[in-house]
């Protein structure tokens, strides 16, 4: 009997020796797993005279799914006015996330703390913020500088941006869009001229009808074909799935609760009197 008692107290050991081992080696991974990495743009507004109003974009790419974003943005007073920002649509519309810019004064000049803080993981590539300024003076480069102050995952760990400047960024296209609209109209205008010059023909000349009624057709065929051409398509939407770094905690509170099971039986089994 007292065999088969040491025996069962060395198998108890060695699963809670087991258990423990594996709890430091899960601990460990979650420690030197490498930190998420985001791209982060700053889309400028360059060649601009004294009165334009320009602005400057904060793209995000790569998004990992971010809680927190908190970056800060110097620019020179002497050329720039700031007047005020718009963050983007997912954002702003949660009334629970907390949006702040706050403008203080470092070596000298001016620099704004920009800070989100996200009530759920937010995984948009896409502008997150624009700024507006007003120019006081003609400059070739816009003078901003942007720098990370802290970037957070789903997890609450850090994540390491990646920051270049762009001038393309973020900047609208809603011009382009206005010029199709144009064209079309006007392709539609020309092949109404066609048509009544056709009629004109018809009154003229009654000898010509078979002629002008082909042309007729090839005119209304080239319409069609020119209407299908010119038919536009609706824009494509960002499905972008939410991601990020898998949690512990959740695998660390099963174990401990294992632990302490396996740890009472052995107890139990060990103080068991022999018959």
């Amino acid at each position: 009997m007292m065999r088969v008692k040491k025996l069962i107290t060395g198998i108890c050991t060695a699963l809670v020796l087991s258990i423990g081992l594996a709890d430091a080696s899960a601990v460990q991974a979650a420690e030197a797993a490498p930190a998420s990495n985001i791209s982060v743009t700053l889309g400028t507004t360059d060649n601009a005279t004294a009165g334009d109003q320009v602005t400057a974009r904060v793209v995000l790419g790569d998004n990992p799914g971010i809680t927190t974003f908190a970056v800060k943005l110097a620019y020179d007073s002497n050329y720039l006015t700031y007047t005020g920002a718009t963050w983007a649509n997912a954002v702003s519309s949660d009334s629970s996330n907390v949006q702040l810019i706050s403008e203080v004064t470092e070596n000298g000049g001016p620099v704004l703390n920009i800070s989100s803080i996200l009530s759920s993981t937010y995984s948009g590539n896409e502008t997150i913020v624009t700024l507006d300024f007003t120019v006081r003076e003609d400059y070739t480069t816009m003078p901003v500088t942007l720098t990370n102050r802290e970037i957070t995952n789903s997890s609450y760990g850090a994540v390491t941006p990646s920051i270049v400047v762009d001038a393309t960024a973020g900047r609208p296209n809603s011009n382009n869009d206005a010029d199709d609209e144009d064209d079309e109209d006007l392709d539609d205008e020309d092949l109404d001229d066609e048509d009544l010059d056709d009629e004109d023909l018809d009154d003229e000349d009654t000898e010509e009808d078979s002629e002008e009624e082909n042309t007729g057709g090839g005119t209304d065929k080239n319409k069609t074909d020119s209407g299908n051409k010119n038919s536009s398509t609706g824009g494509s939407l960002d499905r972008t799935p939410k991601t990020g770094a898998t949690d512990v905690r959740l695998t660390l509170g099963a174990a401990v609760i294992l632990f302490l099971a396996i740890a009472g039986i052995c107890f139990g089994l060990t103080r068991k009197k022999r018959p």
